[in-house]
């Protein structure tokens, strides 16, 4: 096997859809991970683009920015943080990147890096690595696997965080596929050789702020060390993090939508959690209100890439920075979504044994100098706002404006309002990507690494991917779906049902699948199988209806307006006139994910019909056997089932029709608009 040692930067990916992380960012990051001088971006607002795009510093003047980077390195301004006793030189958390994730080397680098800058690390869960014990600017993980557990592991290091979620996947536990796991790695996990690491999704002896407290203190007596809890940014935060903040935890660690991973069902990382930018200014205030503001360290972390991006989140209410996926990029990640699959192209999260690795020290000069980078930009920032302390900064969002955002967004999050405008990025004619896992293998599709938030960091299809689906974190339990039984039965007109998915009967072979699993059929000819539609009132959006009982199905291709707008409309409609038991609402259009169907039946669908999904698969095999078009069929409707069942768990409904259905307190909207017409609360709120 021919042996390569990667020392160099290859070119970044370019993706057909809009990333956040593009090429422009990719290139600003490696000019300061090899110069170590900063880029400073973020000074004026976007149109598109995230919170903390659209929000400046009233009283920074460019000029005055300009002169601060000229000088940075001669500046007085503390950006220093007494981290438990260690003095930080740096306020940045390399977050939590696990042994197995990456491929050693990088992990090495890593911990050398942080250590001799002055930053710290967290080492996520998995074992420690006997080279990674050697530095003390380190984190140790309790994960809920407890994988790789021994007194060693848990007396390394500065602190121990308890890890009761992550921005790219909450309520769900981490993943490390079988294929990844060689002798190194079963070794340090304890566990065998090429089997999956699935990290159960809550920890089973912490479900509810009493456990959490008895936890940290156990762990607080056990090392004699700090104790941190790193939490997902999910739609109810700040109920979190006052829990945490009461716990007697020193710290917290809050991941936000879009934050890296090595691999991730996508179903979660396309609807689960809020971004960090909505959580942050929501916690501070919060925990502020509680008292319990100045016990804690909250770390934030989620796409943040820029010394503006520190100071900006500083001034929201975060004392420091929590960054993955840009100190990745630091080292040569070129964003091709492939962390999951062993085959990484730059020596990151590639399969260890695989005649690739990263050269150590090339990764740490380049995250060392990333750091300082970023270190001299900030001490700018805050040369330039006439501070000489990064504490002067926390929480000052007085001294941020937003633009294009609308009023109610920017009122929970208490920035003032300059410029009125929507969150929301919405291109009908985006590209859909269906991935070849749910008709191929019949299974929810998984992905590596992050920056993507439908509507917010890429453009969405519709106001639906603006929803953010809550996920249980400590105040209430997950529940593991590949562990536990979640009901998705459903009754209608004494029809037993094994899914709420409705199959559209556009070929022989999806009735027949269909009518196999258990499964709905919709649809003008259904092949002597009873439809769903069969003496139902089918509406387009845009139409009325007066229904006292049975079935009204609202199909979008038969008319104008909104599907998600009329399904919320409708079951209020009936739960207001006292009808609601009695009738059935299905939803039809052009959906394509477990997080549509998820979404509609909290908005007020009894069953949805992803015909989106359906129609994509029927070109891809209407010239095979009936047979085999049947079992592409089949797999679609099991993975969609999963993907549903999954992101039940992830939030903690174990039953569909009596727990989700018209449950809209399990949504959020990024946007003030689209939470008006769908009638559900911002995020944050």
């Amino acid at each position: 096997m021919q042996h390569i040692v990667v020392r160099t930067y290859i070119e970044p990916v370019k993706h057909l859809v809009p990333e956040f992380w593009g090429e422009e960012k990719i290139r600003m990051i490696r000019k300061m991970a090899e110069t170590g001088e900063p880029a400073v971006d973020g000074i004026t607002p976007l149109k598109v683009g995230r919170i903390l795009d659209k929000a400046v510093f009233k009283d920074l003047r460019i000029s005055d920015l300009k002169e601060a980077l000229a000088k940075a390195d001669k500046l007085d301004v503390d950006i220093g943080i007494d981290f438990f006793g260690t003095r930080l030189k740096i306020p940045v958390y390399i977050g939590d990147m696990s042994f197995g994730a990456l491929s050693g080397n990088p992990n090495i680098a890593i911990a050398k890096a942080v250590t001799e800058v002055g930053a710290v690390a967290g080492i996520g869960e998995g074992g420690l690595h006997p080279e990674i014990a050697k530095y003390r600017n380190i984190v140790v993980q309790w994960a809920s696997a407890r994988f790789g557990m021994d007194m060693t592991l848990l007396r390394a290091g500065l602190a121990v965080n308890i890890k009761i979620g992550q921005g790219a996947k909450p309520g769900i536990g981490g993943h490390l596929p079988g294929k990844k796991v060689v002798d190194i790695i079963a070794q340090l996990r304890k566990i065998p050789v090429g089997s999956e690491a699935l990290s159960p999704a809550p920890h089973h002896d912490i479900y509810s702020i009493e456990d959490l407290a008895q936890r940290v203190k156990a762990l607080r007596d056990l090392t004699g060390k700090p104790v941190l809890v790193k939490v997902a940014a999910v739609n109810k935060i700040h109920f979190v993090a006052v829990g945490v903040g009461r716990s007697t935890a020193e710290g917290i660690i809050i991941d936000g939508a879009g934050a890296g991973t090595g691999a991730t069902p996508v179903v979660a990382r396309d609807h689960l959690g809020i971004p960090i930018d909505y959580a942050v200014p929501v916690v501070d205030m919060w925990l502020r209100k509680d008292g319990t503001r100045d016990k804690l360290i909250m770390i934030a972390g989620g796409m943040l890439y820029s010394p503006m991006d520190l100071a900006k989140i500083i001034a929201m209410g975060a004392d420091m920075a929590n960054m993955g996926t840009a100190a990745l990029m630091a080292m040569g990640c070129i964003m091709c979504h492939s962390c999951h699959t062993g085959g990484c192209p730059t020596a990151l999260t590639n399969m260890i044994g695989s005649g690739r690795e990263l050269d150590i020290e090339w990764g740490v000069r380049l995250l060392k100098n990333y750091l300082l980078a970023l270190g001299k930009g900030l001490k700018a920032v805050l040369y330039a706002l006439g501070m000489s302390s990064l504490r002067e900064l926390v929480g000052r969002r007085d001294l941020l404006e937003v633009y294009y955002v609308d009023e109610k967004v920017a009122e929970t999050l208490g920035l003032s309002l300059v410029t009125p405008g929507n969150v929301a990025w919405i291109d009908p004619a985006v590209r859909v990507f269906v991935h070849r896992e749910y008709y191929e293998e019949g299974r929810p599709p998984i992905i590596g690494m992050g920056g993507v938030v439908p509507g917010y960091t890429t453009p969405a299809r519709r106001p639906l991917d603006l929803l953010r689906i809550e996920a249980a974190q400590v105040t209430h339990p997950s529940v593991d779906p590949y562990r536990e039984e979640l009901e998705v039965d459903i009754w209608i007109n004494g029809e037993k049902y094994y899914t709420p998915v409705v199959v559209p009967a556009l070929d022989e072979a999806a009735v027949y699948a269909g009518y196999a699993l258990g499964a709905p059929i919709y649809g003008n000819n259904c092949h002597n199988f009873k439809c769903i539609n069969d003496g139902a009132k089918i509406i387009a959006p845009d139409e009325t209806v007066d229904i006292r009982e049975g079935v009204v199905i609202v199909d979008e291709t038969k008319g104008r307006g909104l599907l998600e707008e009329a399904v919320s409309r409708l079951d209020l409609q009936l739960r207001k006139t006292g009808v609601r038991n009695k009738t059935y609402i299905v939803a039809v259009g052009r959906l394509y994910n477990g997080g549509d169907i998820y979404k509609l039946a909290a908005l007020g669908a009894d069953l949805v019909c992803p015909l989106g999904i359906f129609e994509y698969v029927y070109q891809r095999v209407k010239n095979m056997d009936l047979r085999e078009r049947m079992k592409r069929y089949e797999n679609v409707i099991t993975a969609l089932t999963k993907e549903l069942r999954l992101l039940m768990g992830a939030n903690g409904v174990t039953n569909y029709f009596h727990t989700l259905v018209g449950n809209r307190d399990l949504l959020r909207s990024l946007d003030g608009k689209i939470a008006e017409r769908l009638g559900v609360e911002i995020a944050g709120r």
